[in-house]
């Protein structure tokens, strides 16, 4: 994942711990978390994530396939 040290900044979660298949439910996924990804996002690139696409993610890909796709965002 190219985004693992965001996703593990965000969730307060080792590296090692994440592993792209996995489901974020099974971790802290809540309103926190959301909100130190999107301000690591906001802080690091100064884009903003889409809240309904946010709403969506089930797997650590999830959350890295979209901030690559936020980042691309022109």
């Amino acid at each position: 994942m190219k985004h693992l040290n965001i996703i593990s900044k965000s969730f307060g979660l080792e590296k090692k711990k994440i592993k792209p298949e996995e489901k974020v439910e099974n971790f802290n996924w809540d309103s926190m978390t959301v909100i130190n990804l999107i301000g690591i996002l906001d802080e690091k690139f100064s884009k903003s994530l889409d809240l309904k696409k946010l709403k969506k993610i089930v797997y650590f890909k999830d959350i890295d396939e979209l901030i690559e796709k936020t980042i691309k965002k022109k």
